[in-house]
């Protein structure tokens, strides 16, 4: 049985995701943020006989996300009907082995679909802090925020990842992103964000160095420090990474391969549902 969750199932909600957090880390900000009760968010549970959840489903927005802890008992059938009337969707991703599961059973049109390497770290690993240990790294604060951005325009492969230094600012501001970075001569070269911080987890992102100051161990003092600061709260990190050069460097540092991370975009429904 599918149905929609309310505020009175956020317990049961958050135990079912709570268990990954590396995993569920955009399902559990989203509930941590919105609650059931935001227009911008919906979650649905999938429920056996006994009462017991076997899947979920959070959108957010046009995206859609599910999670099962045992993906042989989720139906994709049955939540592909259900995304399906609900008319919103724009991109539906997650886990590999959990979106493939309804991959199959969405009649919207497929406009692209990507698939990268999910990983996490563990924040009970041991963490060689030595890299971290540089006094100029410093810490962005959020009226900073332009700094960054300026810094990944300049770089090719980040100039055409989209975030605004308004909503960069935004998250910094509501606790749920942070910055390490190293300047010189008066400008950052290097710098390591998270984003989607939730109370178990962390998402690394925006791992930068400018053309000129590459191979001088910048992007490791910040990730390092990044990590230490995860580490000190009791946080995984997770990343998604497509470079086999990035990968190694991050297993060098503790990071475990867990999954892939399927993102599918779809055409958009244009029957009246939408909002």
């Amino acid at each position: 049985m599918l149905r929609q969750l309310t505020e009175k199932d956020r317990e049961i909600a958050l135990a079912f995701a709570g268990d990954c957090p590396s995993e569920n880390i955009f399902i559990l900000g989203d509930i941590e943020a919105f609650g059931f009760e935001d227009k911008k968010v919906t979650v649905w549970g999938a429920f056996n006989d006994s009462g017991e959840m076997t899947s979920l489903l959070l959108r957010y927005n046009g995206n859609f996300i599910p999670y099962a802890r045992d993906v042989s008992k989720l139906n994709g059938q049955e939540w592909a009907e259900l995304i399906y009337q609900d008319g919103r969707l724009e991109t539906l991703s997650g886990l590999k082995t959990v979106v493939e599961r309804i991959l199959p059973y969405i009649k919207q049109t497929l406009r692209e679909k990507k698939t990268a390497y999910y990983a996490k770290r563990n924040f009970e690993a041991p963490l060689d802090l030595t890299a971290s240990r540089r006094r100029d790294i410093r810490m962005l604060f959020p009226e900073e925020t332009d700094k960054i951005v300026q810094l990944r325009a300049s770089i090719p492969e980040f100039s055409k990842i989209e975030q605004s230094q308004e909503s960069f600012r935004e998250n910094m501001e509501k606790g749920i992103s942070r910055t390490f970075y190293i300047e010189k001569n008066g400008e950052p070269v290097s710098a390591v964000s998270t984003t989607a911080e939730t109370r178990g987890a962390a998402m690394i992102v925006g791992v930068c160095t400018k053309k000129g100051y590459e191979q001088q161990g910048y992007a490791t003092s910040c990730l390092v420090k990044t990590l230490a600061a995860l580490k000190a709260e009791h946080k995984e990190a997770c990343l998604v990474y497509d470079n086999p050069v990035a990968g190694k460097m991050y297993k060098k540092y503790g990071f475990t391969d867990i999954d892939k991370w399927v993102m599918a975009v779809y055409q958009k429904k244009n029957n009246g549902l939408r909002e």
